[in-house]
Formats: C-alpha cells, structure tokens, sequence
C-alpha cells in the first residue's frame, strides 16, 4: 500500500472550547458505544507521512464481532484488493486479474504487502484496535470540546510517554463523534509534524 503522491489539502478546523483535565471519560464512553455494537461498515480515507515518502489510499472496511475484517482498496496503487482477517497473526490478500482469475496469498498480519506506510495493520484501524491502543498507551490523556468540519466533537489527545514504543509518535489526537461517541478521525504527531490522518465514515452499523 505504499502510495508516492502527497494528500492534495488537508481541512483543518481545531479551535477547541473547552480544555478539560486529564480524564478517561471519553474513553469510557468510546468503550460503551463499542459493547453495544456487533458490527460496522465504514469508508476509511488513510494519509500518512514517513521521510520523505507519503500515502493516501480509500478503504471500504467491515469489521464484525469478535475479530473479522474485511477491507477492500478503494483507490491506491493495489486498488482492487481486498484483505480479509479472522484474528490471529496473518491474514489473506487477494486480487482478481485477468480473464477473472483471483489470485492470493497468506501472510503475516504486519507484512509490509498489508500494512500502511507507517506499518499500520488491518487490525489497528478497527475501532477495537483504535480504542485498545488509546487504552493502553503510555500517556497523559486530555480532552476537550472543538469542531471538525464545523461540526461538534470530542478530541481526546494522548501525549505519549515513550513514541519509541509507539511508532514514533509523540502525539495522538482521537476525535469522537458527539452523538454515536465512536471515531471519526484520528491524527499523529510526531514533534509538530502531522505524519498520520484517518478519516472514518460509517455507512452501516448492526
């Protein structure tokens, strides 16, 4: 999934309302919305800065309780792809080629034929992984109140303790949805450099 092209622009609107203290709130309400879940499908837009080298690729993802994911490349070099996982330590990749032939392969759920530029699995952009991740990493968390696309939202930001055990980041700001308390973006720092942005829309949930 290693895309060379730049994100053409990036729309930001962070002004935040209110700065709360450290708390783990959101987090429990993030946690309470996913229980009552057993499924979704969303629409993933990845951007994501390493060096001198960027990728941006559109998934269609589906993820059912407890661990099945199905992800099919939207738009990127391997569009057309689909990655499915059952849990576990690998994963199936295929793709249909010519005269209908589908062709795939097992690897290792964090082969670089599967993973993001940053070496992001299927697996971590699951709301499950998004949310364990938030839980265990070392950290002082904040949040507070801002807008996103001119909408309000939560913003949980997690100053990491130690970024050599968290692919270099320094900082990580998960944005909540007000109404649904789930993800609809997530942002990476390292420093003040922005390597990391997902975007999540849903279309469905069960």
């Amino acid at each position: 999934m290693k895309i060379a092209s730049f994100l053409a622009s990036i729309a930001f609107v962070l002004s935040f309302t209110t700065a709360l203290a450290a708390t783990g709130k959101p987090l429990d309400q993030l946690a309470e919305a996913w229980s009552d879940l057993h499924g979704y499908n969303a629409t993933i837009q990845l951007y994501e800065v390493k060096g001198s080298n960027s990728e941006h690729a559109v998934f269609a993802y589906s993820f059912t309780k407890p661990a099945s994911v199905t992800m099919h490349v939207n738009q990127g070099p391997n569009a057309g792809a689909t990655v499915t996982w059952t849990g576990g330590s690998t994963v199936r990749a295929s793709k249909s080629g010519a005269f209908g032939i589908t062709m795939g392969k097992t690897v290792s759920l964090n082969d670089p034929l599967v993973t993001s530029l940053r070496s992001y699995s299927v697996s971590d952009l699951s709301f499950a992984g998004i949310l364990a991740h938030a839980q265990q990493t070392a950290g002082t968390l904040s949040s507070g109140s801002t807008k996103l696309n001119g909408a309000p939202v939560i913003a949980v930001t997690l100053n990491v303790a130690n970024p050599a055990q968290d692919n270099g980041m320094t900082r990580e700001v998960l944005y909540l949805a007000q109404n649904t308390q789930l993800p609809l973006r997530i942002d990476g720092f390292t420093g003040s450099q922005l390597v990391r942005i997902y975007r999540f829309t849903i279309t469905k949930s069960w």
